[in-house]
C-alpha cells in the first residue's frame, strides 16, 4: 500500500494491486496539481468544499464515488458521471478489496451549520489498518483504546478540528500507532510543527 498526501485532508491510497482510491481531495488542491491523476474510486467524509468538490472529483475521473446522503443530495443532475454509492455510519463497505468502516465524528461548535453526517474511516487494505479521523474537533467515533493501526491520519489545525495538544492527547489513547500523518493544517502551518514537537518522543509522525 502507498499513500500520497494532498492538501487539507486529501489522500490517495494505492493498493499492491494498483487499485487507487482518493479520500477527501477537495477545493484546496488546485486542479493543475491533479493533471494526469486518475483513480478508481473516491471516498468523501462530509459535504464541506475542502473535502467534497465536484471539479476535483471530475478531474481525477473515478469510476465510483462513496459518500453520505447529504453529499449525494448536493450533486446536481449530470454533474458527475461516476457511479454514486451511499455510505452509512457503522456499515462496512468493500471498495475494490479495500474494507472501509465509516463512523460519525464531532466537527465541533465552529462550523457554520450543523452537518447531517461527518465521517471518519477505518480502512483495511493489504493487511494494514489506516485510521482517518476526518474533521474531528471533539474526541468521538469509535473507541480507540484497544485499536491498533499502522497509520493514523490526524487533523491538527485548530478551530474546525483538533489543535496540536488535543490531537496529541487523542493519539496517546490508541493501543498502538506505527505512524501518524498530520493533516488539515494549511491555514496554520505552525500547528503541524507544534504537533510534531509534542509527538517526537513517542511516535513516528510527519
Amino acid at each position: 500500500m502507498k499513500i500520497t498526501k494532498y492538501e487539507q485532508s486529501g489522500f490517495i491510497l494505492e493498493t499492491d494491486n494498483r487499485f487507487r482510491i482518493a479520500v477527501d481531495i477537495g477545493n484546496k488542491t488546485l486542479l493543475e496539481k491533479l493533471e494526469g491523476v486518475e483513480v478508481d474510486a473516491v471516498l468523501i467524509s462530509h459535504i464541506h468544499g475542502d473535502h467534497f468538490s465536484i471539479d476535483q472529483i471530475n478531474k481525477i475521473s473515478p469510476r465510483n464515488i462513496y459518500m453520505n446522503q447529504e453529499c449525494i443530495d448536493a450533486v446536481g443532475e449530470g454533474a458527475i458521471t461516476a457511479g454514486i454509492h451511499r455510505i452509512k455510519d457503522g456499515e462496512t463497505v468493500d471498495v475494490g478489496g479495500i474494507e472501509i468502516l465509516p463512523f460519525n465524528v464531532d466537527h465541533g461548535p465552529n462550523v457554520s451549520s450543523p452537518l447531517a453526517e461527518n465521517f471518519g474511516f477505518i480502512i483495511k487494505v493489504d493487511g494494514k489498518t489506516v485510521y482517518f479521523a476526518g474533521d474531528m474537533f471533539y474526541e468521538s467515533g469509535v473507541d480507540v483504546d484497544a485499536l491498533e493501526v499502522d497509520i493514523a491520519l490526524i487533523p491538527v489545525g485548530t478551530f474546525y478540528t483538533f489543535g496540536p495538544e488535543e490531537a496529541y492527547s487523542f493519539v496517546k489513547k490508541f493501543k498502538k500507532i506505527d505512524k501518524i500523518v498530520s493533516m488539515h493544517y494549511e491555514k496554520m502551518p505552525e500547528t503541524k510543527t507544534q504537533f510534531l514537537e509534542l509527538t517526537k518522543s513517542l511516535f513516528n509522525a510527519e
